[in-house]
């Protein structure tokens, strides 16, 4: 079995983790105290894409976003 990993490389990684930092900022000064429960909710989910990025980032080995196993047959000889 092989397996094949597709992952976000390192600078869609760096503009995901910007974005995602911007929108979690934004979800602290604005959101959460205008917004009530929708503000928590677009908090939690601009945090959780923001840790998503920063491992992919900050990390060698990431988070990958779809895996893949292919089976190798073995060519036999004549």
């Amino acid at each position: 079995m092989k397996k094949i990993v597709f992952k976000p490389s390192k600078s869609v990684s760096f503009v995901g983790f910007v974005g995602g930092f911007c929108l979690s900022l934004f979800g602290i000064i604005y959101a959460i105290p205008n917004l009530g429960v929708f503000g928590i909710v677009w908090t939690i989910l601009a945090v959780l894409v923001t840790l998503y990025y920063a491992i992919n980032l900050f990390t060698k080995k990431g988070i990958s976003l779809y895996k893949i196993e292919v089976e190798e047959k073995n060519k036999k000889s004549k």
